[in-house]
């Protein structure tokens, strides 16, 4: 009886035992699971993207508009949220409801959208993929800077391939300096600020001559006159 009684509490251990490393074992497998920071809203048809950080800074801003669009809506990054340098977010973006759509599954795709993403690193640089192809991407994007041009690469959906858009980038940035340079050249010549002469100054009165000596009255003499006679020593005679 006392062995039967032994080998029981032997066996009641054990599988306490086998059942408590279970536990653990899965508790082990929940902590390990990676948490990610998370851009966007989770919502039903929402694209579900693992983003990586490979450019080389921090990222601040990101902001995604269609090719019909103007301007860029407000950041999806909340004001004082970074992805930093070599982390990866969980992305999540509604597509817009334009063009014909073809379902799938539970989730529609907007087809003939072309998707444009705004980069702000942080040292206040903006970069722009110009067309990214939200609804071909398996799961996993990567932003990367290479020749001064923000590019993605990921995995196609549809073929399995890994996809870059790298040259793309690089002609749509040549492009774009084209036709900034083409701006700069059609716009009219600055018209030269003719300088305003000062006006002349009057002409400097002429001092006043230096008035000329008057010259001293001459003192008239009174003619002596011849009337009466002569004496012999040529004075008058007086009579």
């Amino acid at each position: 009886m006392k062995a039967k009684r032994v080998w029981g509490l032997v066996l009641a251990a054990a599988m306490c035992m086998a059942v408590a490393g279970c536990g653990q074992e899965e508790a082990e497998t929940a902590t390990t699971e990676p948490q990610y920071q998370v851009i966007g809203t989770e919502a039903e048809g929402a694209y579900d993207i693992l983003l990586k950080n490979s450019i080389g800074q921090d990222v601040t801003g990101i902001s995604v508009k269609t090719s019909d669009e103007e301007a860029y809506p407000a950041n999806m990054l909340a004001s004082d949220a970074v992805l930093k340098n070599g982390e990866t977010a969980e992305w999540f973006y509604m597509p817009e409801e334009a063009g014909e759509t073809e379902g799938v599954g539970e989730k529609d795709i907007a087809l003939n959208v072309v998707y444009q993403v705004q980069i702000t690193l942080a040292d206040g640089t903006v970069y722009e993929l110009s067309s990214l192809g939200m609804d071909d991407i398996d799961q996993n994007v990567e932003l990367c800077l290479e020749d001064d041009v923000v590019f993605a690469k990921y995995t196609s959906k549809a073929s399995g391939d890994t996809v870059s858009t790298k040259e793309q980038e690089v002609a749509s940035k040549a492009q774009k300096d084209a036709e900034s340079q083409e701006e700069v050249a059609s716009e009219p010549a600055p018209v030269e600020e003719v300088q305003q002469e000062a006006p002349a100054q009057p002409a400097q009165q002429s001092a006043p001559a230096a008035s000329e000596p008057q010259q001293a009255p001459v003192e008239q003499i009174p003619e002596q006159t011849t009337e009466g006679c002569l004496t012999e020593g040529g004075g008058p005679a007086f009579n």
